[in-house]
């Protein structure tokens, strides 16, 4: 239908979780596919999905499972495996802890996988009779021996657990019988039944919750390693012997750089699909932000080309109304989506939306509603005491400027009692520029020609903050900080 109001439009959810469940038809008809992202997950080689906070990652996941709903007879993807919502401690002491770490976590975490894989192949009505009998065949084995996928600490029930199988039986009577070589006798039997399988329909493990920088410092950065080695390895394997199962890991970008992983640089370029939704273009219409809102607009009314042309100002504080709301946003579509529909619950009436209207949208958004609360967020991954996070906040609020010098803010954190002493400004400024609240102020850009030039991180991924030169709050916080 045709309609001239703006709040007639959804949105959706800054979960995508959440849209699964509640407007599935954002992820069926309003799903925008970035750089053919969904072709890649589904038939390429790529498995290891990278991007920022707020970048799409867990929407592929819910497209995946609506995918496999419509059409049954040709995919399987259950729901997600939520790492962050794992007790990872019970991974350890699983492999013996006198097996080099790296090659000890890329163990468990195989296993682990294995176990799931297994547990989903065992209901596929679509193998052949034969495969279909040997994996539900190591699927009791796996029950036998009290080992399920919800309970990582049930897989140490296997160190004592013999495996029934025809090589391990020659095995075991040449006297072969410890811990780990049982242990290893189950990997390779759940390898082998894994990667030997046929069905017609293809099998997709989707994997989640790498997006808490939190367990990384948990100590926990050669374990989550071990996690992509392991998917990688799999993955390899399953597509030489051709079966038809493929794992697929999102994961932060930045929390990706912060993982013990030997591999990481070639299995990034072979095996990586970033999702990167920031351009740097004149014609704003034509960017996949804008595309992504019109397409969610288009779902209430397919007349709708132009979002902002129908319903914005030409122009908000001497911007073309679409550039001056992208400004408020990391380039990310969870914050334009929220921005947007921030900005829907200031709407009065229907038509034109007044410029006021539009800024008082963009207070809300800019303070604890959405990115002042994005940005505590992202800072507790770095700080993990709320007081210390509190601080931060209040010396912004106390410096009360959009640019600022490293020095200008050292001197208000040296000369105030409640920070002295008491925030750490290289950490905290480090931290807000890795999670792109933070940028840098360049004089006649990179290589000159530009009266200056912004660097940000969700700009330019391989950005490092440069303490010499100025540097710029998000324009997002402005409203926030009072220094719109």
């Amino acid at each position: 239908m045709a309609t001239t109001d703006f709040r007639d439009f959804d949105f959706g959810y800054a979960d995508s979780g959440r849209e699964y469940t509640r407007s599935p038809q954002l992820l069926r008809q309003g799903y925008y596919d970035l750089g053919d992202t969904e072709n890649r997950v589904l038939n390429s080689h790529e498995f290891l999905v990278l991007g920022y906070k707020g970048s799409g990652k867990s929407a592929i996941g819910g497209r995946l499972q609506l995918i496999a709903y419509d059409s049954p007879a040709k995919y399987s993807a259950p729901p997600p495996i939520h790492v962050d919502k794992l007790s990872l401690k019970e991974f350890r002491g699983v492999i013996p802890e006198t097996i080099d770490p790296h090659i000890r976590h890329q163990r468990v975490w195989e296993l682990h996988l294995l176990i799931h894989t297994v547990s989903q192949l065992a209901r596929d009505n679509q193998a052949d009779q034969e495969h279909k009998e040997r994996i539900q065949a190591a699927y009791r084995q796996l029950e036998e021996a009290g080992v399920t996928p919800q309970s990582p600490a049930a897989m140490k029930r296997l160190r004592s657990s013999e495996v029934v199988t025809a090589a391990h039986q020659k095995e075991s009577a040449s006297g072969r019988s410890t811990d780990a070589s049982r242990l290893e006798d189950w990997i390779a039997y759940l390898k082998d039944e894994v990667s030997s399988f046929r069905s017609a329909r293809r099998h997709y493990i989707f994997i989640d919750g790498l997006d808490d920088a939190s367990i990384v410092q948990e100590g926990r950065a050669s374990l989550l390693g071990g996690l992509i080695q392991a998917a990688a390895e799999l993955n390899e394997m399953y597509a030489t012997g051709g079966s038809p199962v493929k794992i697929i890991v999102c994961c932060r970008t930045d929390l990706y750089s912060r993982l013990s992983l030997p591999r990481s640089g070639k299995i990034r370029r072979d095996d990586g699909i970033e999702l990167n939704w920031y351009q740097n273009t004149r014609d704003f219409q034509a960017t996949h932000l804008v595309r992504l809102a019109n397409l969610r607009a288009r779902l209430v009314d397919p007349n709708c080309s132009d979002l902002f042309a129908q319903f914005f100002p030409r122009k908000i504080s001497g911007r073309l109304a679409v550039e001056f709301l992208l400004l408020q946003t990391r380039h990310t579509p969870r914050d334009l989506l929220q921005l947007l529909k921030i900005i829907q619950g200031h709407v009065e009436a229907p038509g034109k939306i007044p410029e006021n209207t539009v800024m008082a949208g963009v207070a809300e958004y800019s303070g604890e509603s959405y990115f002042l609360g994005e940005m505590r967020d992202a800072l507790s991954t770095y700080f993990p005491h709320q007081e210390d996070i509190r601080r931060i906040i209040d010396l912004l609020g106390t410096l009360r400027k959009r640019y600022f010098s490293y020095s200008e803010l050292s001197e208000v954190a040296e000369r105030d009692y409640r920070f002295k002493g008491k925030v750490d400004t290289e950490k905290m400024l480090s931290a807000m520029f890795d999670s792109g609240f933070l940028g840098n102020v360049t004089p006649g850009g990179p290589a000159g020609g530009y009266e200056q030039y912004f660097r940000f991180k969700f700009r330019n991924p391989q950005a490092a903050l440069v303490y010499d030169e100025k540097m710029q709050l998000h324009p997002g916080l402005w409203k926030a900080f009072g220094v719109a």
